[in-house]
């Protein structure tokens, strides 16, 4: 589980299997960094469905300025 902070970016991505979304790691770029080739295999947090996660399938995420601090899987 990890807390977003209001303005950080992050890498999400959806399990294959329950579709939760997940934080994948923190977007130290600010949403700049080119993620074309990149592939991640990654354990679900929620059911451990492992997967094997490409560009196609993470998504960019800038959490808003003005949102409280949001707990995501």
């Amino acid at each position: 589980m990890h807390t977003l902070i209001p303005g950080e970016w992050y890498l999400l991505f959806a399990c294959e299997k329950c579709e939760t979304l997940q934080v994948l790691f923190p977007d130290l770029s600010k949403g700049q960094a080119n993620i074309n080739g990149a592939s991640y295999v990654v354990a679900c947090q929620q059911c451990g469905h492992k997967g094997n996660y490409n560009a196609g399938a993470i998504e960019r995420y800038q959490h808003p300025l003005k949102s409280r601090a949001a707990r995501i899987a």
